[in-house]
C-alpha cells in the first residue's frame, strides 16, 4: 500500500494568459480550478499509473469541502481532520507568449493538536510492514516543525519505506531521521545545504552530501536539465536524450516523477527502471496543464529516451 501525507492541500487556480501586463490590466485565455497540493498531485498520478493510494490531509471550511467534493469525483481515497481556517488557494500564472509560470502561495490554515495527533495515530494504524509512506510538500501553521521526522521513525519501526519530497525546515528536520528515499530540487537543496549548485560538480557533491547521512536514495532534480540520482553508494545521470524536449506546464511534474518511482518500486521493479519510468511520467506532465495530470501512452513513449548513466561508484576498484 502507499500511503500519502498532504498536510497542506490546496485549490490551485491556473490563469492562463497571453503575457502579464504588470501595472496593467490582464485578461484571462481560461481559467482552471482543481484540488491540489503535492501529495494530492501524486496521488491522482499514481491512480493514472493503475495504482491505488490513500491520503491523509488536513482540510477547513468551504474550500476544505471544495477539495473533498474533488478528490471523491476523482475516486482517490482519503482521511482528512478540521483546520482552523479555510484550506488555502494557490494561484499559477502561466504565460503563453514566454511559455512561463508565476506561482503564488497562500499560507495554510492553523492545524489544531487533536487534529494532528490524529494523523499521527492514524499513520501508526494503517502503516505496514513494506509499505511506502510519502511525506510530501509544506507543513501547515499549528503542527510540530519536526512532523515528517516522526513519520519517518514510524516507518522506521513498521519497516516500512519513508519518502520525503518537501523543503525547508521541515525537510532539513527530516533528514536527520534517514529516510529511504529524497527528492528535493536544486533550489531545496541549496537551502539546506548551505552553498550554490551551478554546475554537474556541485550536484555531485550535493548528492554525496545526503549519502553521508546514510539514506539509500537520492533524486536531485533540476527540471529540463535532468536528475542526478544516488542509490546507496552509487551516482548515476538521468536525462532525455536530444530528441526529446519537455512540454510548457511544470507544475506537478516532480510529484509524478515520485508517483512513478514509488509505483515501480512497490511492484519490486529495478531501481532504474523506476528511475526511467517515473522521469517519463514526469515529462509526460508537462504536456498537460494539470498538476499530477498526464498520458500514460505518452509517457510509455518517452521512456525509450530517457538515458541514464552510471558516474560514480565506490565499490570501483
Amino acid at each position: 500500500m502507499i500511503l500519502v501525507v498532504c498536510a497542506n492541500p490546496a485549490l490551485d487556480r491556473l490563469l492562463v494568459l497571453p503575457e502579464l501586463n504588470l501595472d496593467g490590466v490582464n485578461r484571462t485565455s481560461y481559467v482552471e480550478v482543481t484540488v491540489a497540493g503535492k501529495g494530492i498531485n501524486v496521488a491522482r498520478a499514481l491512480r493514472t499509473m493503475g495504482v491505488e493510494s490513500h491520503l491523509f490531509l488536513f482540510l477547513g471550511g468551504d474550500n476544505g469541502n471544495k477539495v473533498k467534493n474533488g478528490l471523491s469525483q476523482e475516486g482517490l481515497h482519503f482521511n482528512s481532520w478540521p483546520t482552523l481556517g479555510e484550506t488555502r488557494v494557490t494561484t499559477i500564472i502561466h504565460e503563453e507568449k514566454k511559455d512561463r509560470h508565476t506561482v503564488i502561495n497562500e499560507n495554510g490554515p492553523l492545524v489544531s493538536f487533536e487534529s494532528s495527533l490524529a494523523l499521527i495515530h492514524s499513520i501508526e494504524k494503517k502503516l505496514k510492514p513494506n509499505d511506502y509512506l510519502i511525506l510530501s510538500g509544506s507543513l501547515p501553521r499549528g503542527v510540530r516543525r519536526d512532523l515528517y521526522s516522526v513519520f519517518i521513525h514510524i516507518a522506521h519501526q513498521k519497516k516500512a519505506f519513508s519518502v520525503l519530497d518537501s523543503s525547508g525546515v521541515p525537510f532539513s528536520l527530516a533528514l536527520k531521521s534517514t529516510p529511504f528515499l529524497i527528492k528535493p530540487n536544486v533550489k531545496e537543496a541549496e537551502e539546506v545545504l548551505g552553498f550554490a549548485i551551478l554546475s554537474m560538480d556541485d550536484k555531485i557533491k550535493a548528492v554525496h552530501y545526503f549519502q553521508k547521512l546514510k539514506i539509500p536514495f537520492i533524486i536531485l532534480s533540476d527540471g529540463p536539465k535532468g536528475l542526478v540520482i544516488g542509490y546507496y553508494d552509487e551516482v548515476f545521470i538521468v536525462k532525455a536524450d536530444n530528441t526529446l524536449r519537455g512540454g510548457g506546464f511544470a507544475i506537478g511534474s516532480g510529484d509524478t516523477l515520485v508517483g512513478g518511482v514509488v509505483a515501480q518500486l512497490s511492484r519490486r521493479v529495478d531501481f532504474r527502471d523506476a528511475i526511467i519510468y517515473g522521469t517519463a511520467c514526469g515529462l509526460a506532465n508537462t504536456f498537460c496543464s494539470g498538476a499530477g495530470v498526464f498520458n500514460l501512452d505518452m509517457a510509455h513513449q518517452f521512456m525509450e529516451h530517457i538515458v541514464i548513466e552510471k558516474y560514480y561508484s565506490s565499490k570501483r576498484g
